[in-house]
């Protein structure tokens, strides 16, 4: 897999991964999916204009640093803490009785 993920593809995984009769994780879903739209816009802007910007006034020139960095790093932490806030369930939950051993070691029974 290689590229960008498509927003569409991400929201489809995000939905399977929630109860989508509970409205609040649905709701929680499309926010997450609105921060990541602006979050790409944001990097679009970076990536474009630079991370340091220069500003010239009157007969002053300065640099800075792009604006669109802080609003990237506040749209970043809201979007970690909305996704720990979503309760995903899991696809296909690994059978951990169905497990096969793969080394040659002894079972703890074995030892006594």
């Amino acid at each position: 897999m290689s590229g960008v993920v498509k927003i569409k593809d991400l929201e489809k995984q995000l939905m399977l991964r929630i109860d989508t009769n509970d409205l609040i994780e649905v709701d929680k879903v499309k926010r997450y999916i609105a921060i990541v739209k602006q979050i790409r816009k944001l990097q679009t802007e970076i990536n474009k204009h630079g991370v340091m910007s220069t500003t010239i006034n009157a007969s002053q020139e300065f640099t800075k640093t792009n604006p669109a960095i802080n609003e990237l790093n506040k749209l970043t932490k809201t979007l970690i803490t909305l996704e720990n806030s979503i309760k995903f369930e899991m696809i296909n939950p690994p059978d951990l009785e169905k497990e096969t051993k793969d080394n040659d070691e002894p079972e703890v029974s074995d030892l006594y």
